[in-house]
């Protein structure tokens, strides 16, 4: 497996990662059989097709030639590990910006998008698996107006959806308008889509090279890939939840994974956090946490384990020389920010070692997204296997029901009071 983990600073016995690797591997055996509901996702890196990735390559070639904006409207994992891949992955000279919206209700951030988008060209993208998400669908119905305001009939050339491939509102309303519409099937969640239409198309309409995405996680994509120590990370973090480590920090020092840490976030907690069981995930991004939780890992409450994402080789950074002798800075001078930047990441993780925290290391090769589809569907095997370990279904989310049953009972009362 080209991804390192390292785990050898864990804290955990290796006899005690071994006894339950047969268990583990016998787990990821029912996901790769789809013995349980909602397993496609494991093996589609591996049979997407080419009709429909040449079909999403060509729709993002026609955003990109007459779209300044392209505005993706999706909650959760509808949106999500597509930011992910485009902040990670993202050329400097895109020409087409990426705007996320339909994941909340304030006003304001639908004004500011409304402002960006004066004067400009732009196509909707709306994502919804259900086709009912309360958020997507009342953005859906602000950004539809302008869209037709702005391009009359011509709006629906500009509008594509992609969501089940049942009937529901949102497929209902894509065929009566003649919208372009990609199916997301029936047996993948929204929190293991990012391989489908719904993260490739606006990762493809950034510019990047989807097929080396796919690649990555196709790599991984095979009955028998997770074999031997593959899945010790998902013990590792079953063993550290049971002698109380309740929480695990996600950390980079790379800015550009804030969004990786949200998917992750996701992926985790609504796989795990069931049945009054499950790690907190938590996301801290290095340096930026260090000056304000560096003192709490370093010395506070023993709750948790860290996790760090690395990239091995890191391109790039220019040199800095200040020329000023006998100054604050001048042992950084001749070396680039990335080499300081690294000598950070070690230094951080040689203290919380020393101090004994539990930790863990992912890393990976290179930063480019081959390796980030490798990393992605890594993630996504390692939390489905460590949720069924912990003795609960990865792939349902039965208390996000509770939530909305509550807001719906409150958007009513406002129709009482009129």
């Amino acid at each position: 497996m080209e991804i390192c983990v390292d785990l050898k600073n864990s804290t955990i016995d290796k006899s005690e990662i071994e006894n339950r690797r047969d268990e583990a591997r016998s787990l990821f055996q029912d996901i790769w059989e789809k013995k349980l509901s909602y397993c496609g996702w494991v093996d589609y890196p591996g049979r997407i097709s080419k009709s429909l990735v040449q079909e999403i390559l060509d729709t993002a070639a026609k955003i990109r030639s007459e779209s300044d904006i392209l505005l993706v409207l999706g909650a959760g994992g509808s949106f999500m590990g597509a930011k992910a891949v485009i902040d990670m992955l993202e050329p400097p000279e895109s020409d087409v910006e990426i705007i996320f919206a339909g994941y909340n209700f304030s006003a304001r951030y639908v004004r500011e998008i409304l402002r960006r988008m004066e004067g400009k060209e732009v196509s909707l993208c709306v994502i919804s698996k259900s086709g009912t998400t309360m958020e997507t669908l009342t953005a859906y119905s602000i950004f539809e107006e302008w869209m037709k305001n702005r391009y009359g009939e011509a709006a629906s050339e500009r509008t594509y959806v992609i969501t089940e491939n049942t009937s529901n509102y949102l497929r209902r309303k894509a065929e009566s308008e003649k919208i372009h519409c990609f199916d997301l099937e029936k047996d993948i969640g929204g929190r293991y889509s990012v391989m489908t239409p719904v993260g490739l198309l606006p990762v493809a309409v950034a510019g990047i090279d989807v097929q080396e995405f796919i690649a990555g996680a196709a790599k991984l994509a095979s009955e028998n890939a997770f074999t031997e120590a593959n899945l010790d990370y998902a013990i590792v973090r079953q063993k550290l939840y049971g002698v109380g480590k309740n929480v695990e920090v996600f950390e980079s020092f790379d800015p550009y994974f804030g969004y990786f840490g949200e998917w992750l976030k996701q992926l985790f907690g609504e796989s795990e956090g069931k049945e009054g069981k499950g790690i907190l995930p938590y996301t801290m991004t290095f340096s930026r946490d260090l000056h304000s939780m560096g003192q709490f890992l370093q010395q506070g409450t023993p709750c948790f384990f860290e996790t760090l994402l690395s990239v091995d080789d890191v391109e790039g950074g220019e040199a800095l020389d200040y020329g000023v002798p006998n100054t604050a800075l001048e042992s950084l001078a001749g070396k680039t920010l990335n080499q300081i930047n690294k000598c950070a990441e070690r230094g951080v993780f040689d203290a919380h070692v020393k101090s004994g925290i539990p930790l863990v290391e992912i890393s990976i090769p290179k930063q480019t997204p081959y390796y980030i589809g490798m990393l992605m569907y890594y993630f996504e095997v390692q939390c489905a296997v460590s949720a069924l370990l912990a003795g609960v279904c990865p792939f349902d989310q039965p208390g996000v029901e509770a939530y909305k049953k509550e807001t719906r009972a409150h958007i009513q009362e406002l129709d009482a009071r009129k």
